[in-house]
């Protein structure tokens, strides 16, 4: 049997084809969920394109970052990312990134590639600028650095080695 969408062969008793995620118009669909459906074909996407899921983590991982604490007070109140110079503008390159992972796949993906990349870098400097920044204020204290700096400093890395895949996927065509 052939997909519909993309002409792909696909097994038999497969609900969706593995190369476009489209629907297969077999009998067995019919019982499925839409969730279930939704789960089949973005499943399909993210074992075709790695990138999506990289990037997409990466993005996810900054914004959620900008939440959690960037200052652990040994006795008193966290300082949130979002209390912090940096941490807004973490929170919104997190936002842009996700955009430009959508707009690359839609659009023109190697100029959305080197923008990945500079928002990367951008955000990866801002954290380490914080750090450095947090690590001379803070040096004899019994303050330290909290988990949002190093999840959102994982989702910077993430989103840059994301933007390196697809830039050498881009530059191989």
């Amino acid at each position: 049997m052939n997909c519909n969408k993309c002409g792909t062969q696909i097994t038999e008793g497969s609900g969706f084809c593995g190369s476009c995620g489209a629907t297969v118009g077999t009998s067995g669909t019919k019982g499925q969920s839409q969730f279930s459906q939704w789960w089949a074909s973005t499943s399909a996407l993210l074992s075709r394109d790695p990138v999506v899921l990289i990037v997409g983590m990466g993005a996810l991982l900054l914004c959620l970052g900008a939440f959690l604490p960037w200052v652990s007070v040994q006795h008193g109140p966290d300082v949130l990312g979002l209390q912090m110079s940096a941490g807004p503008v973490v929170l919104a390159v997190g936002a842009f990134l996700g955009l430009a992972l959508v707009l690359a796949r839609g659009g023109t993906p190697g100029a959305w590639s080197i923008v990945i990349l500079v928002l990367s870098v951008v955000c990866l400097t801002l954290i380490f600028q914080t750090m450095i920044h947090l690590n001379d204020i803070y040096e004899h204290t019994s303050i330290s650095i909290g988990a949002g700096l190093y999840v959102a400093m994982v989702g910077g890395f993430a989103a840059a080695s994301g933007g390196v895949l697809e830039t050498m996927r881009i530059l191989k065509k």
